[in-house]
């Protein structure tokens, strides 16, 4: 399986992404005698996990956006 690349990541849903992530975990356990192999499946794993991450933690950033733009400016007294 070629590893993909951040942007087809970010196109796939939630739940293809984690069943990704499991298989490249496993892979990672069988890798054979190719040097390179554990390594990309290393970044691979890596990409998914902060895709899922950054997914999971949206709606707080978003929600922290909306509370400081609600908030008026305070006017700075010399």
């Amino acid at each position: 399986m070629a590893i993909a690349k951040i942007n087809d990541l970010r196109a796939l849903a939630p739940d293809e992404l984690s069943k990704r992530l499991e298989t490249y975990e496993r892979e990672m356990l069988e890798a054979g005698d190719n040097p390179k192999k554990p390594r990309n499946l290393r970044k691979a794993i890596a990409r998914i996990k902060t895709i899922l991450n950054e997914e999971k933690n949206a709606p707080k950033k978003a929600e922290a956006h909306k509370k400081q733009e609600a908030k008026p400016e305070k006017k700075k007294v010399k």
